[in-house]
């Protein structure tokens, strides 16, 4: 069935590889931009685009009343951010445009939140599903944020207005993070393994979490929460040096013990808490929770109810990037 969809964060990583496939897939989507160039980003991919912002709930409203489903995919991510920061963007927007979907009678959310809103303490989590309890660790001020939004958002699920959560791990692809961040970190002596990096981890390609979008968009299910991987369990170290060295860089060549890590963010985010410091700190203790323990997800139930299965294996996306990186350098050459 064709759709009109109201998606943010379309000019993310994320939300422009969604939009791509949501438009191939004929669907109209709207797309709620904050800029002009945004704007014309959106538009010459063949969507409406829609420049208000989210804090605008009357003429939010107004929009959404076309609209079948709400893909909300728009987040504070860059670590290091305040807490304040993270709460106004990841939760308080999330609930104007929850209120203004639910008063324009849209008939499905979709919540893009994060396999980390289960992280507590440093440790190693071996097979974590849907049972597992929310994070209340506010040192993890993305992940705590994103799970107060998720709380919200499927908590408002009724039979007429189902919302669902997806919770991606690590999300890569072709302009994601580990390319955008972590490699120019990795040039500039920036970054390092913990401890070792030979710690399984879970991983979801781009393409998978497109496929548990659509999956979603079919499905009747309501006030759930879903983890979305790739199905397959690397080691950090292996995963992170395949993934870099396809898009041409080098993997770092030393490493931190964990505990020193964790010590030296703590001391980092109070030095920029306190003391009159520009940007932001180099290491905060989310930095280490997020990348340097052991993290492996249960995917039954979105297999099971949303019928979800990977359409990528790590090698297949992995072949994927260098493909799209060796034509985008054939036509750079033009």
């Amino acid at each position: 069935m064709l759709l009109t969809i109201f998606l943010t964060g379309a000019n993310g990583f994320i939300g422009q590889v969604l939009l791509k496939k949501l438009l191939a897939s004929r669907h109209s989507v709207i797309c709620q931009v904050r800029s002009a160039a945004a704007r014309k980003q959106v538009e010459a991919l063949g969507a409406i685009a829609w420049q208000v912002g989210l804090d605008r709930q009357g003429e939010l409203e107004v929009q959404l009343r076309s609209c079948d489903v709400v893909i909300h995919a728009a987040a504070c991510l860059k670590l290091g951010s305040s807490a304040d920061e993270f709460m106004r963007v990841n939760l308080r927007l999330t609930k104007s445009l929850l209120i203004a979907a639910q008063a324009a009678q849209v008939k499905k959310f979709i919540y893009l939140s994060a396999a980390s809103v289960v992280m507590h303490a440093p440790q190693d989590l071996f097979d974590i599903d849907e049972n597992a309890t929310l994070t209340q660790q506010k040192e993890l001020p993305y992940s705590f944020s994103k799970a107060r939004a998720e709380e919200l958002v499927l908590a408002s699920s009724t039979p007429f207005f189902q919302t669902v959560a997806l919770r991606p791990a690590l999300v890569w692809g072709a302009g994601d993070a580990v390319e955008c961040l972590i490699a120019p970190a990795i040039n500039q002596g920036k970054f390092a393994w913990f401890g070792d990096g030979n710690y399984l981890f879970a991983t979801c390609y781009i393409g998978n979490l497109c496929a548990a979008v659509e999956q979603t968009l079919g499905s009747k299910v309501g006030g759930k929460a879903f983890f979305i991987s790739d199905g397959q369990t690397f080691t950090f170290k292996k995963f992170i040096t395949a993934r870099l060295q396809v898009s041409g860089f080098q993997p770092p060549s030393w490493s931190v013990p964990k505990g020193l890590a964790w010590a030296l963010a703590s001391f980092a985010e109070n030095g920029w808490a306190y003391l009159p410091l520009t940007g932001k700190p180099p290491l905060v203790r989310e930095m280490v929770r997020l990348m340097g323990y052991a993290f492996t997800l249960n995917t039954t139930a979105a297999r099971r109810q949303l019928n979800y299965h990977p359409n990528y294996s790590i090698e297949q996306g992995l072949a994927e990037i260098m493909s799209t990186n060796l034509h985008n350098a054939q036509l750079g050459k033009k």
